[in-house]
């Protein structure tokens, strides 16, 4: 019978299996349905209903995730009722989602600049970068970050912590944009293909400038027309340039006409060109013209000479490039606003000593920036608050002589909200003034409108009752469907960044206009707001944060301020760094990924439809590697089933019931009083941002790059997605590879990336000269390996290479040994001190796919769930029974096992199982006449040692005289159809390894499906070693060096005329004697991670020339006499061989920030030698893979009888840097 079953789904005809749920058909036809609860790697938990569909003939709705298809099915994904009901479950949701997507900085930005992701990149030196996300909404940060009225940082949230000020947002966005501007290759976007529309833009001020920066890189031709002789409208002619420099205005000019927009000078619309021209030559038009023309103080009087705008009076200066003589004169200048700042504060640069400001309302009420008043006052500007002109008071040839003020007093706010300001009957008094200065407003001037409405062609250009230019405000397309308006001519006279929103605002619906679409406003993002349930209050904020003072901003003094050089010196790299902690990262990390967020902007949810009682949870961050916000949790209780169901830690639960549940560590309040392995599972299970990484830098949120790889840690070899900005990893989740086929990961895979951010990796060769090393150049430090290796014998030579190295990477050391140096001595440090016993013991490894079929499962010397905890969800989802074998009574393992025994010694536990199976004849006859050879003599062998002596020296005494702990383990396990027995390299040492070799030989269940031994070597390409040939007695595919047909093969691949003879005597005992007078070390720690560091300490400086390849300064790095950098594997690309002797591929992700790769290091050594016969990776696997063996037919399992446990572990961490290094901090960090 057929398992196939035939549905209606949309309409059409499709199929799908018996037990399949519908969204799981659905997906593979290419059909999105919403869903936040289900996890495909768990059982559907139905607790969203956000997937919801209809059957036909079903009166509800049903959720899809849970509901499994069936014969003639007829389901309905889209409809009007559906997405009512999933709009429904969304605003349900949402009205207990007490948090923000976004920051209030954002919020208020009138442009929506993303503060909080480029203060986070700003923070990792990302200068650029900061730069990039700031220019998606404002090109001109550097100008910006000098003039902004910055309504981000009043916004900010420091602001409740009574520190005085917000973050310092504005300097910081300086600081990254100068540092930008100042570097060679400064930001610079992609630019589209030309779409051979043309746009015309009036007015090169803020707004024209950012109009034509995001038309220009649409691929729209932007050519500005700017009635006067320079860039920048207002910003130019209105703003002095100790406050902003010309040159500043002109950087970012230039990094506008760079994406190829031309500007025009000296063209003003209505008089030297007309719009009749325009409309012939352009597509469409955006008018920028801003509000330009001052006004003066509006009462009697005003008419006198020496009374001017404020705005002419800057203008004028700027256009001429004359400064006005104030030499002597007294100044008044009138208005609060940041003009009436420029005015009083240019005055004194104009030689002036007496310059007041008049203001009819409070110091509080005033509009300008609270710096620029401190400043002034600094500088010796005299307020005259709540005072206002009355008339000016001119003599008889109408010059201005005095005027008159009057006193006010505050009333009841006006629309403003600011307190409206009342006269004060009989306080008028005069003061003499020489000039007076009008900073009250500015007017728009639109003299063009006959110009266009003579030749517009479908509509009229209008003005507003204000005299604006007259456009829809939610498009800014005016009554000539191809003109568009933006900036202070459309709201009169704003800000910078309103008018650069603005452009952003009219040059989308440009955009609109000439691709042929629909002109409308563009879609509004769904935010949740922390706002939107409650005012936030300082009691919720003083006392959660550390308090820390603004920096402040280096400026000129005072008395070094009478001229027009830039008073604010910009903050330094240090004061920005110090200054980007100041953030309280207030928005969510989870926003470009966040499932909740992507489906209430699908769904248009309303926070506030449903909205009532909430629950606040503070953020719980005890966890050294996982946040805790349970103000964003949903109850789709994802992480707890994640932690039960696959890794078995069972460490979060749900707490309460109702409206009161949330989640939270079992039995305390922090996970680490739980059962938690600290593996980010419950991480990647989540669909908001309520559980996520607690990382050591500014999380974000920041859009970023991804690449896959194999992870560099343990031997189970999964695959991993990284996420990163130009090379700096934020985060790592798991990819769906070959072993990990769900996607899943632990601690290595999840938080081991962190050492790659850390800049203190060795990027260039050192040469140790008197104690100190010094950069040289990697031909020199080549010069310097190769005359050494000549100087001394060839077997005086010993290289060594790291099992965290790729095949191709030990594939070249092994070769530059026999080819370089002319010698067999290669080994690495992680297996040295015996590997015969790990040599084959993955040769007949179960496939990790069928622990699932397995009856039982025995982990004896496997700490799996912190070693390699992915295959230890395969062990924990296989849910068959669990006996554990430890010398750790204190085992992680105890809450998962069946049973659990305590033995002294893996190695004489497992012979004493063994001599009781053979003993007993419980032995597989049958398989080993088939399948094994020496079985005859390792009987005899094993069957001379006593059987009590081996179990009381294996096991404890309470297992009594008969042994019974290593009785019941051989009954079980001899017994059990489909027993699987896995152990760690890690644990059990080499000779133990090769008696659970035999085990599985005297079972009958060595090479079986489902049955069997699985090894778990330490590290990412342990195999590999044996592999690629790193051994001083075999080559690669662990082939004889005494293979005469062998050597001849690869004689003849490398092209050489003579091989090195074979060593005889031992490696390990000539290392240990000190007989190797240089040592070439790559990607190995070995006094780092040596168990008796002394003795390898006495052994290394014996040695005559050390080198060292490797990515930090470790310990050894530290010994040695020259270092050549090395990179990551994910920088060069490869393969490594896991436990399963599986071959796993990988692309470079990212680029080596080394001049030459590892793997370009050791082809360069190669060449030295003569030996060119390999280019690049590729080559060398190639090469590599040439050489292993062709076996024809199935060899026989050996038994190999070990006497006595001869060998032991001399190194920790697989003798590698960046595992120990992770280790230590992992365990530190949790208190281990």
């Amino acid at each position: 019978m057929s398992d196939k079953i035939n549905i209606v789904l949309n309409g059409q005809n499709t199929t799908g299996l018996k037990g399949e749920y519908i969204l799981d058909v659905a997906k593979r036809d290419g059909i999105e349905i919403p869903t936040l609860c289900n996890d495909p790697r768990l059982e559907p938990f139905s607790a969203c209903y956000v997937c919801l569909i209809e059957i036909e003939g079903n009166k509800n709705l049903q959720p899809s995730c849970s509901t499994r298809i069936a014969e003639g099915m007829k389901i309905n994904t889209d409809n009007d009722r559906i997405y009512k009901a999933r709009k429904t479950a969304l605003d349900l949701i949402m009205s207990n989602h007490y948090a923000d997507c976004v920051a209030p900085c954002r919020e208020r930005c009138p442009a929506g600049v993303d503060v909080q992701g480029y203060i986070s990149l700003i923070e990792k030196g990302l200068y650029s970068e900061a730069v990039k996300v700031i220019k998606q909404t404002n090109p001109l940060p550097s100008i910006c970050g000098r003039v902004c009225v910055r309504p981000c940082e009043a916004a900010c949230r420091r602001n409740l912590l009574d520190e005085g000020t917000g973050v310092g947002i504005d300097y910081m966005k300086r600081f990254a944009a100068d540092s930008d501007l100042s570097s060679e290759n400064h930001y610079k976007p992609e630019v589209a293909p030309s779409t051979g529309k043309k746009v015309a833009i009036i007015g090169a001020g803020p707004g024209g400038l950012s109009s034509a920066y995001f038309l220009q890189q649409k691929g729209h031709q932007c050519d500005i027309y700017e009635a006067q002789p320079h860039s920048g409208g207002w910003l130019r002619y209105g703003i002095p340039e100790y406050r902003l420099p010309n040159d500043i205005i002109q950087k970012e000019t230039d990094c506008v006409t760079e994406l190829g927009a031309n500007i025009f000078y000296n063209k003003k619309l209505g008089e030297n060109i007309s719009y009749k021209e325009l409309s012939e030559k352009y597509d469409a038009v955006i008018l920028t013209i801003g509000s330009q023309r001052g006004t003066l103080l509006g009462c009697d009087g005003e008419d006198a000479d020496g009374v001017f705008s404020g705005i002419d009076f800057l203008r004028n200066m700027e256009v001429t490039g004359q400064r006005y003589d104030f030499t002597g004169k007294k100044i008044v200048v009138v208005g609060g606003g940041n003009t009436a700042m420029d005015c009083c504060r240019t005055s004194l640069r104009c030689k002036s000593t007496d310059v007041k400001v008049v203001y009819r309302r409070s110091e509080a009420e005033m509009p300008a920036n609270p710096i620029e008043i401190h400043e002034s006052k600094l500088e010796g500007v005299e307020y005259l608050f709540l005072t206002n002109p009355v008339r000016v008071n001119k003599d008889e040839n109408g010059k201005l002589k005095s005027m008159t003020l009057i006193r006010m007093g505050l009333g009841e706010p006006d629309a403003s909200g600011r307190r409206r300001p009342v006269p004060v009957e009989g306080s008028e008094f005069d003061i003499e003034v020489d000039y007076i200065l009008a900073a009250i407003g500015q007017k728009t001037e639109i003299n063009f409108l006959d110009d266009i409405n003579k030749y517009a062609k479908g509509g009229q250009l209008k003005p507003t009752k204000w005299g604006d230019i007259d456009a829809d405000k939610n498009t800014l397309q005016t009554g000539i469907p191809s003109v568009f308006a933006a900036g202070d001519g459309v709201t009169g006279p704003a800000t910078l960044i309103e008018a650069v929103a603005q452009a952003r605002l009219a040059s989308n619906s440009c955009h609109l206009y000439l691709t042929g679409q629909k002109v409308e406003a563009p879609i509004k993002d769904f935010l949740s707001k922390k706002d939107n349930f409650k005012n936030q209050e300082k009691d919720e904020y003083i006392g959660r944060y550390r308090n820390q003072i603004r920096e402040e901003m280096p400026v000129m003094e005072p008395n070094s301020r009478v001229n027009f050089k830039e008073v604010e010196l910009g903050y330094s790299e240090v004061q920005t760094l110090n200054e980007t902690s100041r953030c309280l990262e207030c928005g969510c990390v989870a926003y470009f990924d966040c499932d909740l967020k992507k489906h209430a902007d699908t769904y248009k949810a309303d926070q506030k439809r449903f909205i009532g009682e909430h629950k606040e949870f503070q953020l719980n961050i005890a966890h050294p590697y996982i946040e805790i916000d349970n103000n964003k949790c949903i109850l789709c209780s994802r992480c707890v089933r994640i932690c039960k169901e696959v890794v078995g830690a069972n460490a979060l639960t749900l707490v309460k019931r109702g409206f009161d549940t949330y989640v939270a560590p079992a039995f305390g309040d922090k996970l680490q009083d739980t059962k938690c392995e600290s593996c980010g599972m419950c991480i990647s299970a989540c669909p908001t941002g309520a559980i996520t990484e607690n990382v050591p830098f500014k999380p974000g949120p920041v859009k970023l790059e991804t690449f896959e790889t194999i992870c560099g840690y343990c031997s189970v070899g999964c695959k991993l997605t990284f996420h990163h900005r130009v090379g700096y990893v934020m985060k790592v989740t798991g990819a769906e590879g070959m072993v990990n086929k769900d996607g899943n990961l632990c601690m290595y895979g999840k938080f081991g990336y962190r050492f790659i951010n850390d800049k203190s990796r060795i990027t260039k060769p050192l040469h140790k000269v008197n104690g100190k090393f010094q950069e040289i150049s990697f031909e020199k430090a080549f010069n310097i390996i190769s005359e050494k290796i000549k100087s001394v014998k060839n077997d005086q030579n010993a290289f060594f290479a790291s099992a965290g190295l790729t095949n191709e990477e030990q594939y070249l050391v092994q070769k530059l040994a026999r080819v370089g140096a002319k010698t067999n001595n290669v080994n690495s440090f992680h297996y040295l001190g015996g590997a015969k016993g790990y040599i084959t013991d993955s040769d007949s490894n179960v496939p990790f796919d069928a622990i699932s079929g397995a009856s039982a499962i025995y982990l004896l010397g496997s700490e799996i769930n912190r070693d390699n905890p992915v295959a230890g969800y395969m062990v924990n989802a296989a849910q068959k029974r669990l006996e554990v074998i430890s010398i750790d009574p204190k085992s992680t393992l105890r809450h998962k096992a069946f049973s659990f025994n305590t033995v002294k010694s893996y190695y004489l536990f497992i012979k004493a199982v063994n001599h009781y199976l053979i003993a007993n004849g419980k032995q597989n006859s049958m398989f080993i006449k088939d399948n094994c050879v020496g079985y005859e003599d390792y009987k005899k062998n094993l069957l001379k040692e006593s059987y009590k002596k081996l179990c009381g020296e294996a096991c404890y005494s309470e297992c009594g005289c008969d042994c019974s702990c290593v009785s019941d383990f051989a009954e079980s396990f001899n017994n059990e159809m489909n027993a699987i027995l896995i152990f760690s390299e890690k644990e059990v040492g080499s000779d133990a390894a090769r008696e659970i070799i035999n085990l599985a030989m005297i079972t009958g269940k060595l090479g079986k499906t489902s049955s069997g031994i699985i090894s778990l070597k330490q590290k990412n390409n342990s195999h590999g070693l044996f592999d690629m040939g790193v051994r001083p007695k075999t080559s690669v595919g662990l082939q004889d060096l005494s293979n005469a047909e062998f050597i001849a093969k690869i004689k003849s691949k490398w092209s050489i005329n003579d091989f090195p003879k074979i060593v005889e005597e031992c490696f390990t005992e000539r290392f240990m004697n000190g007989e190797y007078k240089n040592l070439f070390i790559f990607g190995e720690d070995p006094i780092g991670c040596a168990i008796d560091r002394k003795s390898i300490e006495k052994i290394f400086s014996k040695a005559e020339f050390k080198v060292v390849q490797d990515v930090f300064m470790s310990d050894t790095a530290k010994e040695a006499d020259l270092i050549l950098p090395a990179s990551l594997w994910f920088e060069t690309g490869g393969s490594f061989t896991n436990s399963q002797r599986m071959i796993q591929v990988f692309e470079s992700g990212l680029k080596p920030k080394t001049e030459l790769s590892s793997a370009e290091q050791l082809i360069k050594l190669l060449a030295k030698f003569g030996s060119n016969g390999i280019s690049d990776i590729h080559e060398a696997n190639t090469e590599a893979l040439s050489l292993l063996p062709t076996q024809d037919e199935p060899t026989k399992f050996n038994f190999i009888y070990t006497e006595s446990e001869t060998s032991e572990q001399m190194f920790t961490h697989g003798c590698n840097y960046i595992m120990k290094r992770f280790d230590e901090e992992f365990e530190g960090a949790l208190g281990k």
